[in-house]
């Protein structure tokens, strides 16, 4: 029996790196900037992946600012953190 806490989803890097390939139709390495092998319209191609499989909630922008899929992949694992978090907590300013 594992004894980490599962993840509600794969691991962001992983599945980054897939999306990639699935747009890029290349592998990529977790280092590589996205726009080493594609342009703002694959980047969008990704975005919309990543946010109709995943729920992510990336943008070309975040893409262009991430300088490789691995540190693009923190950002996404910390943001679904913090979500993931905050979603059990009580609402603020409820009646």
């Amino acid at each position: 029996m594992p004894t980490h806490p599962a993840r509600t989803v794969d691991e962001p890097l992983s599945v980054l790196l897939d999306l990639a390939y699935e747009v890029l139709g290349i592998r990529c390495d977790p280092g590589e900037n996205f726009f080493d092998h594609g342009d703002s319209m694959a980047a969008t191609q990704l975005c919309a992946l990543a946010a109709r499989r995943h729920g992510w909630t990336v943008t070309a922008r975040d893409i262009f600012a991430w300088e490789s899929f691995a540190l693009l992949a923190g950002m996404i694992e910390r943001v679904e953190d913090e979500r993931r978090a905050t979603a059990g907590a009580p609402g603020r300013g409820a009646a």
